[in-house]
């Protein structure tokens, strides 16, 4: 089960280095993550929406994400992870 995490963890961590090379103007991980679910959301979002998807039953997946998202930004503004000063 570990090792599937890891696995998991890591692909995630290549998604992100790609994003970011391909959007290298994302200095903070705030921005970064900000645009990978904006751009997550939207190509769902389309997908819903051509595929004929109930639109009030495929929101629940949108607002089921949102506090998550928005916990991790808020959480990297007050207390940035890799910042010395703040530990």
């Amino acid at each position: 089960m570990k090792n599937l995490f890891n696995k998991i963890t890591g692909l995630f961590n290549n998604i992100f280095d790609v994003i970011n090379n391909l959007f290298g103007v994302f200095k903070s991980k705030r921005a970064l993550m900000t645009m990978v679910i904006t751009v997550a959301w939207l190509v769902f979002g389309y997908m819903g929406i051509k595929n004929g998807t109930d639109m009030s039953s495929f929101s629940a997946y949108f607002v089921a994400l949102s506090p998550f998202v928005i916990g991790y930004i808020y959480g990297e503004t007050k207390r940035p992870s890799g910042c010395d000063k703040c530990k």
